[in-house]
């Protein structure tokens, strides 16, 4: 009878525990049902916050591709600076040695061209021959020093007459001339060569050959 009695005291506690649960399960419902705004703006920033990241993101990507192409102009600048720099100290290191060259190089013409006239003018006997054999090979040397130094001698007899690289120091005129033409050469010229181009460091004096006015 004791354990009947205890039974049905325990089932009465379970009834209860589960009339109250109901209850709270329907209040729970009920509040809910009542707000509803209140339901939605707790839902509401689990959606804004992907749109937010997305925005960050293009905004970070915009900064970026600014800062890249800033870099690439300031680049782009920079190197057409340098080439300009290289460029002129190219040309300023052509100049000054060039310069250098011609400084050092109009010191040696005169004792040359003393040396060529000697050769020239000495009478062709036998005594003297060894003689203007060796003048001819220092003057050989000299010719071939200078060489290596990118300066030539130049003998434009029978050329078109250059202003740029010539003097004419007399002139005739003739039919027998269709242009300015070298008839006779009073001294050599002396030129720098740099690559391809060419710089005089003396000018021929020469005599030319004119057509008829």
């Amino acid at each position: 009878m004791a354990e009947s009695s205890n039974s049905k005291q325990e089932t009465s506690k379970e009834k209860k525990a589960d009339g109250k649960n109901s209850q709270t399960a329907t209040k729970e419902m009920n509040t809910e049902a009542m707000n509803p705004e209140e339901t939605a703006q707790t839902t509401e920033p689990q959606t804004e916050a992907p749109a937010q990241e997305t925005t960050s993101q293009t905004d970070e990507l915009g900064a970026a591709k600014k800062e890249i192409e800033t870099l690439k102009d300031s680049w782009a600048r920079e190197r057409a600076e340098f080439q300009n720099f290289k460029r002129r100290s190219a040309q300023e290191f052509t100049s000054i040695r060039k310069e250098a060259v011609k400084s050092l190089i109009s010191g040696f013409l005169n004792p040359i061209d003393n040396l060529e006239r000697v050769g020239a003018s000495a009478p062709a006997t036998e005594e003297l021959k060894p003689f203007v054999d060796g003048v001819g090979m220092i003057l050989k040397e000299l010719y071939s020093v200078l060489e290596k130094s990118n300066v030539f001698r130049f003998d434009p007899k029978g050329e078109s007459f250059d202003p740029m690289s010539m003097e004419a120091l007399s002139s005739e005129e003739g039919e027998q001339y269709s242009e300015e033409t070298v008839i006779e050469v009073y001294q050599p010229g002396y030129y720098y060569k740099e690559n391809e181009d060419k710089f005089p460091l003396r000018p021929a004096r020469v005599r030319i050959g004119k057509p008829k006015a």
